[in-house]
């Protein structure tokens, strides 16, 4: 069928591996469904996909956003059973013993988590680059600060890989695959900002951003469940952690969570955390 793509299709278009685009379906990072154990991809899905992935969505981000769109309807018969297609946004899902189907975590689309950080700020936003773009770049009044460069991440529960008592992000930017180390914009300068989002709590979290120049391709940040439930009450909560980078000594990471209306706190907080630690640094 024309309207239907194989992993050689895709793999082609990509040129990539065929062995990659099934890992690539395998870990959401494309928006597809399995007929009899094979991957297949719905044309309209990946030419979807693929146009925003180029201009700087992550690629997660986008088939969720994708997945979710599609109607209720026109699901496929051998979809994987922790995709519902009828969701308004993409819920990962679990089948514990007896075959009952637990919510596990929630994802929104990058350009949703753009417009939920900025609607937080309200008038404190003075403009901004376009939602559906990846970073976005922000001018906000006082006294926050001026110019700041946010990579904002879906945080979530996984099923496996993490303990239940955390949320994670997976840091991935844009240009950057399988293999190649990652690093963030602090050009023009505009202060960075690595946030994440908690979409089924509504809460944001900032960690120190200063502290991952060079990281590996999806690598995992965490916070802990209680820090996130602490902001869902409507504090301002803080988390300390313990980094060992490979290239240097421990240091103590201080991070920051709060709902939507606590936002412009915590970036401040953020960034007197930041000048602190720089600080105590160079002593």
């Amino acid at each position: 069928m024309d309207d239907i793509l194989t992993v050689r299709d895709i793999a082609a278009r990509l040129k990539l591996a065929e062995r990659t685009v099934n890992a690539m379906l395998s870990e959401r990072e494309l928006p597809g469904f399995k007929v009899r154990g094979q991957w297949r991809v719905r044309r309209a899905d990946f030419e979807s996909w693929l146009e925003r992935v180029a201009t700087g969505e992550d690629a997660q981000a986008a088939t969720a956003d994708i997945t979710t769109a599609a109607p209720a309807g026109d699901a496929p018969l051998s979809a994987p059973d922790h995709v519902s297609h009828a969701a308004p946004r993409e819920t990962h899902e679990a089948a514990p013993e007896g075959g009952r189907v637990k919510p596990l975590t929630e994802r929104v689309s990058q350009q949703e988590l753009h417009r939920r950080f900025t609607d937080a700020l309200g008038r404190a936003v003075r403009s901004h680059s376009p939602l559906e773009r990846k970073p976005l770049e922000i001018d906000l009044a006082s006294p926050l600060p001026g110019r700041v460069r946010v990579y904002l991440f879906n945080a979530t529960r996984p099923p496996g890989g993490r303990p239940l008592g955390e949320h994670k992000v997976q840091l991935i930017v844009p240009g950057q695959g399988r293999g190649v180390r990652g690093t963030f914009d602090h050009s023009d300068g505009r202060i960075v900002l690595l946030a994440g989002y908690a979409a089924e709590e509504d809460v944001f979290i900032l960690w120190d951003g200063g502290l991952y120049n060079d990281f590996a391709w999806s690598r995992n940040v965490q916070v802990k469940a209680e820090t996130i439930i602490e902001a869902s009450a409507g504090k301002l909560a803080v988390q300390e952690r313990r980094l060992r980078p490979t290239d240097g000594p421990a240091v103590t990471e201080t991070l920051l969570a709060a709902p939507p209306s606590r936002l412009a706190d915590a970036i401040v907080r953020r960034i007197e955390l930041t000048r602190e630690r720089l600080a105590e640094g160079a002593r």
